[in-house]
Formats: structure tokens, sequence, C-alpha cells
């Protein structure tokens, strides 16, 4: 078994832009700068060989190469908790179009996969605990964020796996898929 997810990589500095507004929500537990990404599509835990078939049928996927950029804040709640904090991007069509076609590729080939809709974003905190004004709070202050465009070149299929001392997991490229230049 292996646990996939298809995400797009950032450019360090976006990262580095993204990875200064760490701080400011008690109880947060912040993202490591190299862990931060958009996810596109949670495929879960697969047999190796469709894990094989996926990346065979993303190997096939066209789309064209488009712009990003995040510029907002805000966060998930449940029930009225708050439970992730996460950076918004300026644009999302290009990136609804991609994850809707990646998706459909993972359930032709047999998974069930993303249980919630999509919704473009980098997670930047997991919130266990963190009141909702100490949240609001972090929003408004940091109400005028904004990282430059860039221009995304590809999307990666990455794997999970938990560290040998149990304390936390990474993530390995398994493969990157180009976009087609226009």
């Amino acid at each position: 078994m292996i646990r996939l997810f298809v995400g797009l990589e950032l450019p360090e500095d976006i990262q580095a832009h993204i990875h200064t507004l760490r701080g400011g929500v008690p109880m947060a537990h912040w993202v490591d700068k190299d862990k931060l990404h958009l996810n596109l599509c949670f495929i879960g835990n697969v047999q190796e060989d469709v894990g094989e078939n996926i990346h065979d049928k993303l190997c096939q996927l066209r789309f064209p190469s488009f712009n990003l950029g995040f510029k907002q804040l805000g966060y998930f709640e449940t029930s009225g908790i708050p439970h992730h904090l996460w950076v918004g991007v300026d644009y999302y069509q290009a990136l609804d179009d991609l994850a809707s076609k990646i998706s459909t590729i993972v359930r032709d080939c047999g998974v069930q996969n993303d249980r919630f809709k999509f919704h473009a974003h980098v997670s930047i905190a997991s919130l266990k605990g963190s009141s909702i004004v100490d949240v609001m709070n972090f929003i408004s202050a940091n109400n005028l964020f904004k990282t430059r465009q860039f221009q995304v070149y590809y999307f990666t299929l990455f794997s999970s796996h938990a560290r040998e001392n149990g304390e936390g997991k990474y993530y390995r490229v398994e493969a990157r898929y180009p976009l087609v230049l226009g």
C-alpha cells in the first residue's frame, strides 16, 4: 500500500512568504515550510498497481500552464469550531478545472477520492483548541497578505510516509507532470 495525493509544489520564495504568517494563534500547529503545497486531489491508501495506473493516466493529461498567486486567509470549521487555517488563491478557475480532471482520472482508476468539495488553498496550521476570537484576530491582522504571481508549469504526485521516529510524516515526490505551455 502507498498513500498518495496530487498537488502543486510552491516556489521557495512563496513558501517563505507564506511561512512568515506563523505565530499569533495560541494552540495552532503550524505547517513546516517544506510541507507547504496546494492539494489538488487526495487519493489515499492504494495498492501499488493502482498507483501505477493513476500515474500512467496522469501522464496523458494535457492542461495549459497558468499563473497563480495567494491573497487571502481563511479557516475551516466544524460546528463553529475552527480546525484549519489556510491561505487562498487569487484565481481559482484553472485550479478547479485541473482538480476536476485529476479527480476524474482517479475515480476512473477505481478510487473513491476526496470526500470534500475541492477548495483551492494551502493549509498553514491545524487548530486544536484555538478560539474563534484568536483566529479572527489573526485573519484581521493579516488581511493584506498577498504573494507575487508565479507560473505553474507542472503538477506533482506525492506519497506520504510516517517518520520512523513516530514524529509526523514526510512527503516524497513520486512524479511531476508538465503542463502545456501556451
